[in-house]
């Protein structure tokens, strides 16, 4: 009796400790699915994890505008490409300004202007209109009439300049805020002729003459 007794007993022991065991590993089945409810965070496939930042790597497009492209002012050039084509010729020449280019006067023409303080502004003829200041080019030994016949209100004159400022032949008229016939020269152009000139207002109502030898040219 007593052998089968403890045989029993034995048995008994034996298949608790099976069964504990069973639930342990049980548990720690569980508790490894538990921790890792996605998957492993190392998916084992050699791609790195992801930091969230990746959607606008691929495409080289950052948050701070890197993205290999130059500031764009929206039409497809840079800022720096149109001041470019706008202040420089294609020819890589400066362009002259109205008041740049000569104006050669056919013999026997009236020049005319307005008086502004801060110009002269051409009238006639029709080649010089809206130009200020124009440079006049002349024939040597022919005759011409220079004058203003507009004003702003201020006191104007006109006078005929050498190179060192002094009055060609007493060419100038008296001073007058509106214009009459009284503010019209008749020149006969000579090589020593250089300017036309407010005496007011030398230093804004001041256009240049250039007199040549020479048959005129028309253009």
């Amino acid at each position: 009796m007593k052998s089968d007794s403890d045989r029993t007993r034995r048995r008994l022991l034996r298949t608790a400790g099976l069964t504990a065991a069973t639930g342990v590993l049980a548990g720690c089945l569980e508790e490894s699915t538990t921790d890792d409810p996605g998957g492993s965070t190392d998916d084992g496939d050699g791609d790195e994890p992801d930091t969230g930042d990746e959607t606008d790597g691929d495409d080289g497009s950052g948050a701070d505008g890197s993205d290999g492209d130059e500031a764009s002012d929206g039409d497809g050039t840079t800022d720096a490409a149109d001041a470019d084509s706008e202040t420089d010729p294609e020819d890589g020449e400066t362009e002259p300004t109205e008041t740049d280019r000569e104006y050669e006067i056919e013999p026997g023409t009236e020049i005319l202007f307005g008086g502004e303080t801060t110009e002269w502004v051409g009238l006639e003829p029709s080649a010089i209109e809206g130009v200020a200041n124009p440079t006049l080019v002349l024939e040597a030994g022919e005759e011409y009439t220079i004058g203003w016949t507009e004003g702003d209100g201020a006191q104007h004159n006109v006078e005929i300049w050498d190179e060192n400022e002094d009055v060609v032949d007493g060419l100038e008229t008296e001073l007058a805020a509106e214009p009459d016939e009284g503010q019209r020269l008749t020149v006969t152009a000579s090589e020593e002729m250089a300017a036309y000139v407010c005496h007011p207002h030398t230093i804004t109502m001041q256009g240049t003459i250039r007199v040549r030898s020479g048959e005129y040219r028309s253009s």
